[in-house]
């Protein structure tokens, strides 16, 4: 048990556990040996003591309140006085100074993101830029749970908007292990140096092979190197941006429809409901304010159904509704 338990915290952890249990060890010690050597002493002495007393006098005495409502009569008990008190403050004093110190290490950790996350079935942002800020505040109105990582964090601004976050090199081990990859649901890496991307998309893929990686893309002649690298969803930022500049020359308002389904925060979203076992589109279970605009079937976008269109399992409904 023993072994097993030294293989499953790193030696970083396990001496902190290791410092706590002494620092409770040594003021249980106390209390232990000032009860019994107290009961031992004044059991003849004061009518009807029994270990409970000799305990409550100890605890009594170590916290300094001093009732005064047992005191030892013997020479034994007066010099146990003496012990506990002596040591029994001390160790008071120096567990409190211990607990104030693993409390204020701790959220020193977390200012300058140095410790490490327990989240599971969270997202994962590698750096923090226009882009990251962009996607927070979709994740934050979809309740998700996410971090950012990352080597230069601006953890001033993080703090401020109370971000999670890691500090370190995302392509590293120890890193993406503090960010408790194994447990992410998707990797998010909008970052501006694809070279960095697909570093960071092979490492974390490594990490956890069933991962969700997202990520942008600066040059659309990366796109096949970033799908080598294990990317599941790669948005080309110079393709789609040409794109809307061109729309918008001769098709301003698509382009404003486009812009405003891309966020749930204001006016109306976009989003998909995947079908559990085989139906009618008439028998799913909307909402008033969701219209059914396509639906996703074998690879491939639906524009034109039947209300009572049958739907299969794993088949998508892409949903227009009003933003909440």
């Amino acid at each position: 048990m023993l072994l097993w338990l030294i293989k499953k915290l790193k030696a970083k952890n396990l001496e902190e556990y290791i410092e706590k249990i002494r620092i409770l060890a040594l003021l249980f010690g106390v209390v232990i040996f000032g009860t019994i050597a107290f009961y031992y002493f004044e059991r003849g002495s004061i009518e009807e003591l029994n270990l409970g007393d000799a305990l409550y006098w100890v605890l009594v005495t170590i916290t300094t309140v001093g009732y005064g409502d047992i005191k030892p009569i013997t020479l034994g008990g007066r010099i146990i006085f003496v012990l506990v008190a002596l040591g029994g403050i001390g160790t008071i004093a120096y567990v409190l100074e211990q607990l104030i110190s693993f409390s204020t290490k701790n959220q020193i950790k977390v200012l300058f993101g140095s410790g490490a996350v327990k989240m599971k079935r969270h997202t994962i942002i590698v750096g923090w830029n226009a882009k990251a800020e962009e996607a927070i505040k979709e994740l934050r109105h979809a309740d998700e749970e996410f971090l950012v990582v990352g080597s230069e964090l601006d953890h001033a601004a993080l703090n401020a908007e109370e971000i999670h976050h890691i500090c370190g090199d995302p392509t590293k081990s120890e890193t993406l292990n503090r960010c408790n990859i194994k447990e992410a649901k998707t990797l998010m890496i909008p970052l501006e140096d694809d070279s960095e991307t697909i570093m960071v998309a092979l490492a974390v893929r490594k990490q956890n092979p069933n991962i969700n990686i997202i990520a942008t893309c600066e040059a659309q002649e990366h796109v096949d190197m970033m799908r080598g690298a294990g990317i599941n969803h790669i948005i080309s930022y110079a393709e789609i941006s040409g794109r809307l500049l061109a729309h918008a020359v001769t098709e301003p308002v698509v382009v404003n429809f486009i812009v405003d389904a891309t966020t749930s925060v204001e006016g109306f979203d976009l989003k998909q409901i995947k079908v559990e076992a085989k139906m009618k589109l008439s028998d799913m279970s909307l909402s008033e304010d969701e219209r059914v605009i396509a639906l996703y079937q074998n690879g491939r976008f639906i524009l034109d159904f039947a209300p009572d269109a049958m739907l299969g399992e794993s088949d998508y409904l892409v949903i227009i509704a009003a933003t909440s």
